[in-house]
């Protein structure tokens, strides 16, 4: 693709043809037909409560998916809650998702009522939790049908003949699927991105930056791996990190990648170790290390106790016994 297919170049400078806002669908920033499509399918259907199945490669932005889901839904003035279901263990995600009877907390499907659930990486799910939901979710109580419910998968479990959905599940959430291209199959995107995302920096920090062609067109012959995310955290580095209004070196372009990179690798560095106090604190640190690295590249703890030779009950243990519960603690 060429800056010129959206953009007049004058005095050095790119203009695009028509206003951004043309471009901009809530958060999503896209002019591609396939997403164009699935954009206005979610739109006929906004109103209607029917569960969504969200695909795509990591970083692809099925979080923008799901909000955009629940903006268009009936449910938009109730919450939108989250939770990713690869990083907690099964005992811990049953008391997120039901709540606890003895303290009387409630769980996260009660709190959605009125509002949107969206459960990330949902066919990690074990099937008792699935089964579980299914019956919440089919329940003669009629609750559910106050909630919108969002998933997104780690695998492609109804196209591609993977079990990690129960059949209820996929029966359930077949209904409707949005299939978030990877960023190098959206090359008009990688522009229209790119500019939203300077004009967010703009809003967020009220300084103006622009790119110069030349950079523009290495940034679209670049195939970004890391899709939307790796795009938007380079851009927004370059914009933090140039001393000109205009950013016109490859040279930043290029370390402003290289930093995604290296933070990616950074993981799995023993430079990040703590500095030991003892051998047996040595090899706890690294222990928190590889559960860490292998949670992250396998994104789950079934698939990490797989790598690891080990049993999901006992890497299940291990997060628990030091307090890896969290999410962010798991990145």
């Amino acid at each position: 693709m060429k800056i010129q297919d959206y953009c007049d170049i004058v005095d050095g400078a790119l203009h695009l043809r028509l206003p951004l806002s043309q471009y901009v669908h809530g958060a999503i920033g896209t002019d591609n037909p396939d997403m164009l499509r699935q954009l206005d399918m979610l739109n006929r259907a906004g109103k209607k409560n029917i569960p969504l199945t969200i695909f795509g490669e990591k970083g692809t932005g099925k979080d923008l998916i799901a909000q955009h889901a629940h903006d268009l839904s009936s449910h938009v003035r109730g919450p939108f809650i989250k939770l990713n279901c690869a990083y907690l263990p099964e005992e811990h995600l049953q008391k997120e998702l039901f709540g606890t009877a003895v303290r009387r907390d409630l769980g996260l499907l009660q709190r959605a009522v009125g509002g949107s659930l969206y459960l990330e990486n949902a066919d990690l799910l074990s099937q008792k939790l699935q089964n579980l939901l299914m019956n919440y979710i089919q329940s003669s109580e009629g609750q559910a049908k106050e909630t919108r419910f969002i998933v997104s998968l780690w695998e492609r479990s109804m196209q591609d003949g993977v079990t990690g959905l129960i059949p209820s599940m996929v029966y359930c959430f077949n209904q409707m699927i949005f299939d978030i291209p990877p960023l190098r199959k959206r090359p008009e995107d990688v522009l229209l991105i790119s500019l939203q995302q300077l004009e967010h920096f703009h809003t967020e920090y009220r300084l103006r930056r622009t790119v110069s062609p030349k950079v523009m067109q290495a940034i679209l012959d670049y195939d970004w791996p890391g899709n939307t995310r790796q795009l938007t955290q380079t851009v927004e580095r370059m914009a933090f990190l140039s001393d000109e209004t205009r950013i016109d070196s490859l040279e930043l372009l290029s370390s402003c990648m290289a930093i995604h990179s290296q933070l990616q690798s950074s993981q799995a560095s023993p430079s990040r170790l703590p500095k030991p106090r003892s051998l047996k604190q040595m090899v706890t640190d690294y222990e928190i290390m590889i559960i860490r690295q292998y949670v992250e590249q396998y994104g789950s703890i079934r698939k990490a106790a797989a790598a690891l030779d080990s049993s999901p009950a006992t890497l299940s243990r291990k997060i628990t016994e030091y307090n890896l519960t969290r999410q962010e603690d798991l990145e």
